[in-house]
């Protein structure tokens, strides 16, 4: 029971100040053509298997039976949802004594926060793409070393990870790679490269590079071949804090980077009235990574 009338008013500030405005729209990296879309999350965690498909047939001569062959399975990845939260408090003194208006508006504050969280712990599945394992192989994102299930490994790195800077000879050797890249059965099957993601400050000299008609450095005598692959261009912000060299491109490879929304934004506000406040919290609960290394080509860090 709320005693306090400074608290009443604490919570009619809070309540007043909620946005109806949808802070998703802001985020860099959520979103159709980003670089993951919101699933829902339906049950406690979630598990991606790889399973390595049939091989290639054999002759089978007349009367004898046919070759047999198994289903092998790979790794697995399981997805757990974290619980992101908190809180400001406004106390009945702060409603007493504070002449800035501004100040008080914890609804609008903690959402925008919750949203930014959201997007920048997206962004880390590329910021740490050659630091935290994952995957169905429980690998680096980025490496020259992913196992297969049938044996062998892969690379997903350019230039046997030394890396490349921008221009259009690498995205041609990134386009090559992945359609030269082995499916879990070993044979090759090959992705697409759909996405160049890059920090803010390569936007331009990435638009130069895709959108010329001409190539870009020789006069323009000759044609820009990667402008036809109608690449899409996902700046992100968060990644020039880490590194201005750092790029790599999405794919179209199955169950690549998969964010599950267990819990969306939710806002709660209560009271204490033993300590004369209002509290207005924020929280979500989300499962977050990668389990088809192939959605990532990594061009350089």
């Amino acid at each position: 029971m709320i005693t306090s009338n400074a608290i009443w008013k604490a919570l009619e500030i809070t309540i007043n100040t909620m946005t109806t405005d949808d802070l998703s729209k802001k985020q860099v990296c959520i979103g159709p053509g980003k670089l993951v879309q919101i699933e829902t999350q339906k049950k406690a965690f979630t598990d991606d298997t790889e399973v390595a498909s049939t091989t290639l047939l054999a002759e089978k001569r007349q009367g004898q039976p046919m070759v047999p062959e198994d289903i092998i399975l790979g790794g697995r990845k399981r997805y757990l949802p974290k619980t992101m939260a908190k809180k400001v408090t406004i106390t009945e003194e702060a409603t007493e004594d504070n002449d800035i208006p501004e100040l008080l508006r914890p609804s609008q504050r903690l959402l925008a926060s919750a949203y930014k969280t959201q997007d920048i712990d997206v962004a880390g599945l590329v910021i740490q793409s050659t630091a935290v394992v994952g995957g169905y192989d429980n690998v680096v994102l980025a490496s020259t070393a992913h196992v297969l299930p049938t044996g062998g490994t892969e690379s997903n790195y350019l230039n046997g990870g030394v890396g490349m800077t921008p221009s259009v000879h690498a995205l041609i050797q990134a386009a090559a790679m992945g359609a030269l890249l082995k499916g879990p059965n070993g044979i090759i099957d090959g992705v697409t490269i759909k996405l160049i993601v890059c920090p803010e400050i390569q936007r331009y000299l990435w638009q130069a590079i895709i959108g010329s008609d001409q190539l870009p450095g020789t006069n323009f005598n000759d044609l820009n071949v990667v402008k036809d692959m109608k690449l899409g261009l996902l700046p992100i912000k968060w990644l020039d804090a880490s590194s201005t060299t750092q790029w790599g491109l999405k794919t179209d490879a199955d169950n690549g980077f998969r964010c599950l929304m267990r819990r969306k934004v939710r806002s709660t506000t209560w009271s204490d009235p033993d300590g004369e406040a209002a509290h207005h919290g924020v929280s979500y609960r989300m499962s977050l990574g990668h389990s088809n290394w192939r959605v990532w080509i990594q061009g350089s860090v």
